[in-house]
């Protein structure tokens, strides 16, 4: 039920990004279907996964694709992008004992090197919801130590590039790292890490517009601060049962260095209720049990399209009164500015390769 809540939410916190502001006829304009066949391996970042895997991963993802043209300043930055929903489905390594993969995405893909209307060569994030056919089950499949819920977070993050067979047509190829996981909202949750290779073919069903240039605007802020509050529940371990709190009080100052970056450094205050298995202080309540917190210092970088922005951090506890899985976190995530000081959060923080807690919050931009 929980990790059902959390797909209707990535949908309504992402579709308006890729419809606001547009009519009917501008969506219609750059219209496309991409197909991908790929090979690869699943990552043997743990031993109780290395043992396991018995075979390859073979992909294949279908994609409704959305070529910009400039009608928005930010499709100019960065080289009139891709964007549109996706369907990916792979097996993983093991079929009886971590069965395959279906996802739904959202993805957004912008060129590096060469414009998407000619031969290029692109980076694509994307980011959904996941079915995976087996989990963790004490008495039917013990050995998934890997993944405890049939429905997860899927995360995309590949190089691609493009090469123009006709007006209509691109043969494209790429390297992907597929990771899939539920937060730890269920339990044991040590992810599944695959990377491919890929080949297919993207077909424009109209011709492609040809990009047209807009003023950008002038950056009104490159100093400001922001407070974000966001929360999340998370299991202990699959021998015990129940749901506990964690949160994640941020403070940033942020560094508006063009109109689609911004570099920030701030400081985390966490709570963390599953400390409480490293804790003496049993008979003090959550709240007020310091055991259960720690701060961190942290290093930023957003990439912002329009409202929307691609969020990643690396930290480090300066204060941990108890044990933590490892002395580095990080935060990958989305964030969305409703106006020009009101953000939402959706982001997971992680100790290394370990998910540690899904972050969804909200927050408020001081200028």
């Amino acid at each position: 039920m929980l990790v059902k809540r959390f797909i209707v939410i990535i949908i309504a916190f992402i579709f308006p990004f890729f419809i606001n502001g547009q009519s009917s006829e501008s969506i219609k304009k750059g219209l496309g279907i991409e197909t991908n066949l790929g090979y690869g391996f699943i990552m043997p970042h743990h031993k109780s996964i290395e043992y396991l895997l018995e075979d390859h991963v073979s992909t294949f993802d279908i994609k409704l694709t959305k070529l910009t043209f400039g009608n928005k300043y930010w499709n100019q930055l960065f080289r009139y992008p891709y964007y549109g929903v996706g369907f990916y489905r792979s097996n993983l390594g093991n079929d009886d004992v971590f069965g395959y993969a279906n996802a739904l995405y959202v993805f957004a893909k912008a060129p590096i090197i060469g414009a998407s209307n000619k031969a290029h060569l692109s980076w694509q994030f994307a980011f959904g919801a996941s079915y995976l056919t087996k989990h963790f089950d004490i008495i039917d499949n013990p050995q998934n130590l890997a993944i405890a819920s049939h429905l997860n977070m899927f995360l995309d993050f590949s190089l691609q590039s493009s090469i123009p067979l006709s007006k209509k047509l691109l043969l494209t190829n790429g390297v992907r790292f597929t990771h899939f996981s539920n937060g730890k909202v269920e339990s044991p949750n040590k992810g599944l890490n695959a990377v491919s290779g890929s080949v297919g073919i993207l077909y424009h069903i109209n011709e492609r517009p040809k990009p047209i240039l807009t003023e950008l605007p002038q950056i009104k802020n490159r100093d400001e601060y922001t407070v974000i509050y966001a929360g999340g529940i998370k299991t202990l371990s699959h021998y015990e049962s129940g749901y506990f709190y964690a949160s994640s009080l941020i403070f940033d100052y942020n560094r508006n260095y063009s109109l689609k970056r911004r570099w920030s450094i701030g400081t985390d205050i966490f709570f963390d209720a599953t400390n409480i298995q490293y804790s003496t202080n049993t008979e003090k309540a959550d709240i007020i049990n310091t055991d259960l917190y720690q701060i961190g210092i942290h290093a930023g970088h957003e990439m912002i399209m329009d409202q929307l922005s691609l969020v990643i951090n690396i930290g480090g506890y300066i204060y941990a009164p108890v044990e933590v899985l490892a002395p580095i976190y990080s935060r990958i995530g989305l964030r969305y500015r409703i106006n020009n000081k009101i953000i939402t959060n959706f982001t997971l923080k992680s100790h290394y390769a370990k998910a540690s807690f899904l972050e969804w919050g909200i927050g408020y931009v001081l200028n």
